[in-house]
């Protein structure tokens, strides 16, 4: 077999190490790995470069929900309120509901809507599927299954029988 010798500094002196033959040395690779190595250290705890926003301005780890787990925001003429149970969220995949009441720009229900609520986590940049709201009372109410514990965006879109789209969103933080 046939060995390479190739220089490098140990404690200050400069000497040499062999190496067989089939085994190359790329100037740089303990470097990158050492970057490899502390950007998966970062993926694993959770760390990002900036706070994730959502389309009505808020951060994604503050929660909107009040303590009854309702919160209200308003776009396109539209009043959306999001009422979550159970109360308060909980991540693990257990089914809950979202019941979302949609009134119009004189405190009137809006009747004949399609409302969609679709759950994500921006900071894990998973998505839940859209879940389809059925009309209950005067309102809708769809399943929600939050996967995990942690920071969710709870995503709302209203499209009336008449008039414009709504899309709001609502941050929440689901427990163990």
């Amino acid at each position: 077999m046939t060995r390479r010798t190739a220089p490098f500094r140990l404690g200050g002196r400069a000497t040499t190490a062999a190496y067989p033959s089939g085994l190359r040395t790329t100037r740089g690779a303990g470097r990158r790995a050492a970057a490899t190595v502390l950007l998966a250290a970062a993926a694993l705890t959770g760390c990002t470069a900036a706070a994730d926003s959502d389309a009505n301005g808020g951060s994604s780890a503050e929660s909107d929900l009040d303590a009854d787990c309702r919160a209200t925001k308003s776009d396109a003429g539209l009043e959306v309120t999001l009422t979550v149970s159970p109360c308060p969220p909980t991540g693990g995949g257990a089914a809950g509901t979202a019941g979302v009441e949609v009134k119009d720009a004189e405190g009137k229900a809006v009747p004949g809507a399609k409302v969609e609520i679709n759950p994500e986590m921006p900071n894990m940049k998973m998505k839940g599927g859209n879940q389809t709201a059925r009309p209950k009372g005067d309102g809708y109410e769809a399943k929600l299954v939050l996967g995990m514990p942690g920071d969710w965006r709870i995503t709302v879109t209203v499209v009336p029988a008449a008039g414009e789209k709504s899309t709001t969103a609502f941050n929440l933080t689901a427990e163990d």
